[in-house]
Parts: structure tokens; C-alpha cells; sequence
């Protein structure tokens, strides 16, 4: 844990990830616990979690980005986490959705309750691991839908993920998101590339 490379710019109001968002998502706040690169050891940990259906490891890397929030003081104006959902198939694939086992992490740390049932994915839109920024923006075009806006109408919600590359993903989470009425959004993420 000592060793990994920590995204250290969080305190920054406009760090390098909440940047990747602008003109395309209104951020409340946006934050990343590890630095993600490609044969680096958080690329290892986010495999074995992702493909080896390493729970432990999840909850380990679950509770330390829950640490991070917590000491961050981010979480006073937060009223739900919404892990960023899988299709079903995948998550049949998998055995378990990463993203919504480190919400339920970061919950245990934070207190803050975890929405699954607030946004669904209803496209099985294929691997983005080999795409390029326009083909992930083009994969992941209208693949999720609101299913319970009148419980997220003027909350602030905590968008979570487990890696953040293009954005792509939670830039098509987020623009469903924010459909709802008066929502706020905040995104945080286990690990990003810079």
C-alpha cells in the first residue's frame, strides 16, 4: 500500500481529473485515490479485481478510498453513492459488479448510503480496454437510463468507479444523472491516469 502512486492533486479544486470533465459534465467535486498507468501495479490490482474476482482485494482497496474521502471531508453534503452499473450479462460474467462492491466499501467508512437501483445500464456495449477516446465516447452513447429520479430530485449524488481512463463512461453516467431535477454530481474513482 505504501508503494502505490497515489493521485495526490484531490485538495486541488481543479485537479488534472475534474479538467477532463469540463464543458462536459457540471462537477460538484471530483477525486481519485491511486494513479492508473498501463503495467503498473494499480493496473494489476484493478485486473485482479475486475477479472480474478478478487473480493478481498476490492475490499481493501474499497476501504482505503473510503478513508480518503472520509479525510478529504467530502462526504457532509453527499446523499448517495451510485456505483457506476454493469449490464447484467457482464455482471453474470464477473460474478459481481467492482464498482458497486467498492460503494458498499466506501459506505462502511462513510456512512453515506449506496443507490444501486438509481441508474441502470441497458446497453451491453463491448470491452473499451482497446479503444481509443472517440471510440469510447462512441461506445457508450445512451447505454444507461434513470430508474428512480424522484428519490435523486435535488440530491447530491457521489458517482463511483473503480478506474477512470477517457471518462467516457462516466461522462454517459453523469449526462443521464443529470437529467434529474436539481441533482448535483460529484465523481470519485478507486484509481485514474493522469
Amino acid at each position: 500500500m505504501y508503494n502505490l502512486p497515489l493521485f495526490e492533486f484531490n485538495k486541488l479544486k481543479n485537479n488534472t481529473l475534474r479538467k477532463r470533465f469540463w464543458g462536459i459534465l457540471p462537477l460538484d467535486d471530483c477525486f481519485a485515490y491511486l494513479i492508473f498507468e498501463n503495467n503498473n501495479e494499480v493496473q494489476k490490482i484493478i485486473h485482479e479485481i475486475k477479472y480474478n474476482r478478487n473480493k478481498e482485494l476490492c475490499y481493501t482497496m474499497d476501504i482505503a478510498l473510503g478513508h480518503l474521502i472520509l479525510s478529504l471531508g467530502k462526504v457532509a453534503n453527499i446523499d448517495f453513492i451510485i456505483p457506476v452499473s454493469l449490464h447484467k450479462n457482464r455482471e453474470h460474467q464477473r460474478g459481481f459488479n467492482q464498482a458497486e462492491k467498492l460503494a458498499n466499501g466506501v459506505s462502511s467508512i462513510t456512512n453515506v448510503p449506496v443507490l444501486i437501483d438509481g441508474v441502470n445500464r441497458v446497453v451491453d456495449n463491448k470491452s473499451q480496454t482497446k479503444k481509443n477516446r472517440s471510440e469510447r465516447d462512441k461506445n457508450t452513447e445512451n447505454i444507461f437510463v434513470i430508474t428512480n429520479s424522484q428519490v435523486l430530485q435535488g440530491k447530491h449524488v457521489l458517482l463511483l468507479d473503480d478506474v477512470i481512463t477517457t471518462g467516457a463512461t462516466i461522462c454517459s453516467c453523469g449526462q443521464s444523472l443529470l437529467t434529474v431535477k436539481n441533482l448535483r454530481l460529484s465523481v470519485a474513482a478507486l484509481a485514474t491516469t493522469i
